[in-house]
């Protein structure tokens, strides 16, 4: 008989150092089974306060680890009010006063490793459910459209959610990003704004006006750092629209703006007087143009040539010198284009108003005519009868001549004109010497 049957009061003796041994190994088993290890024994409410001291980049960089530490940040990025204060701390810079310039980089920085932070936390999400996170920081940081956001050609907010945007949905496919573009618009209403510039008077609203310009450009467009998402983006915009609301749209989004502002009437009234001026001008709109002509997937030639020309009479005719500056910051291609298009439907009197401007500015930025004779060679050669080539010089001249009167018949006697008088003299005689020089070239060689 066992003696422990007499003894049932008395514990087993056991060796204190097997007793600590067992136990070890059993805690040790037991972590084994947990993904996170020892981290697994702290609360929940510890292990936030922990992340607390890690930065944005930090937390991402975690999220890639395993799978029970994505959850777990993710987790925190829900409950937790890291990205509130953030935004709060932005809308305050803003209506009181804007952000320095040397730390809009890091604002906008911050934003982009949170949208990296979303990305990999939402890894496995499907497309409806992180839109339904980008729509949430979307909702916390748009303010263009409440008395928080003062002076919105300053405010960075929108541009801080389009690096976020952009950062979560790189490497996302074209049909993906289509359903992006419609969450976001629905989501902040745009379009009802974009309906009422384009069936109002240019320059009606103009808050609203540069709304669209600054919602559109920040959000979509200008993170894009490559001239086929640029065009993707652009595409989305406008194709949606007839041909003549693409062409304000396109104005609105890149035309000359000052304090807020689109300048609707500039490009009929005035002209820029050097190159700087021009580019500071039109370099937007004609880079924009650029970007269509080069995505043929949804953009031919002709459409881009059409948008064109429905631009350059917006909202009046625009004044020949002025198509002139956009046309050569537009590039040998689109211009060529363009006039090969005017001569084969018969707008002489167009053509040969542009031929004068075209030689008006290349004197005054101090160009080579030999662009402009470029130019002339290719409608001569697309203009088919004798008598058009002949209308076309004839017209050409007379251009120089009116121009020359109306500027000596107009001019204000307290303000001279008489660089712009040089400027058409010295045009006009330079177009002629180029003529003269390919006309009689055999005798002259």
């Amino acid at each position: 008989m066992d003696i422990k049957a007499f003894m049932q009061c008395k514990k087993p003796r056991r060796s204190c150092r097997l007793e600590g041994k067992e136990r070890t190994e059993t805690k040790s088993k037991e972590l084994l089974q947990h993904p996170l290890g020892y981290f697994d024994m702290i609360p929940i409410e510890l292990k936030f306060h922990i992340l607390h001291f890690l930065n944005v980049e930090e937390l991402s960089v975690l999220t890639i680890t395993s799978k029970s530490m994505r959850n777990l940040i993710e987790g925190y990025r829900v409950l937790t009010p890291v990205m509130q204060e953030i935004l709060a701390k932005i809308h305050v810079q803003n209506s009181s006063h804007p952000v320095p310039s040397e730390k809009k980089n890091d604002v906008i920085r911050t934003f982009q490793q949170m949208g990296l932070l979303m990305k990999r936390s939402t890894c496995l999400y499907s497309t409806r459910d992180r839109l339904k996170f980008v729509n949430e920081v979307l909702t916390k940081i748009m303010c263009s459209n409440t008395d928080k956001c003062e002076n919105l050609a300053g405010c960075i907010a929108l541009s801080c959610f389009g690096k976020f945007l952009h950062t979560v949905i790189a490497g996302w496919d074209d049909s993906e990003c289509l359903r992006v573009f419609d969450a976001v618009c629905q989501h902040t209403a745009i379009m009802k704004n974009v309906k009422i510039i384009v069936n109002s008077k240019p320059g009606k609203h103009t808050q609203i006006e540069y709304q669209i310009r600054a919602f559109f450009r920040r959000v979509f467009v200008d993170h894009s750092h490559t001239v086929q998402d640029r065009a993707f983006w652009l595409s989305r915009i406008l194709k949606q629209w007839p041909m003549v609301h693409q062409a304000r749209l396109l104005y609105v989004l890149y035309g000359p703006a000052v304090e807020g502002e689109v300048l609707w009437y500039d490009v009929c009234e005035s002209s820029p007087y050097n190159s700087e001026q021009s580019a500071a001008h039109f370099n937007e709109l004609a880079n924009a143009l650029q970007v269509l002509h080069c995505y043929t997937q949804e953009w031919s030639e002709d459409d881009v040539i059409s948008v064109l020309d429905e631009l350059t009479s917006l909202p009046d005719e625009w004044l020949a010198e002025n198509i002139a500056h956009l046309l050569i910051l537009c590039g040998d291609n689109i211009t060529s284009r363009l006039l090969v298009s005017k001569a084969i439907n018969g707008r002489i009197r167009e053509l040969a108003s542009i031929t004068t401007s075209f030689c008006v500015v290349c004197v005054k930025s101090s160009f080579s005519l030999t662009y402009v004779m470029t130019i002339v060679q290719n409608i001569i050669d697309t203009l088919d009868s004798p008598k058009d080539r002949h209308s076309y010089f004839n017209n050409v001249m007379e251009m120089f001549k009116e121009l020359i009167l109306d500027t000596h018949e107009f001019s204000d006697p307290d303000d001279t004109h008489e660089n712009e008088m040089f400027y058409l003299v010295t045009a006009m005689s330079e177009f002629t010497k180029k003529i003269i020089n390919v006309a009689y070239k055999p005798l002259l060689s």
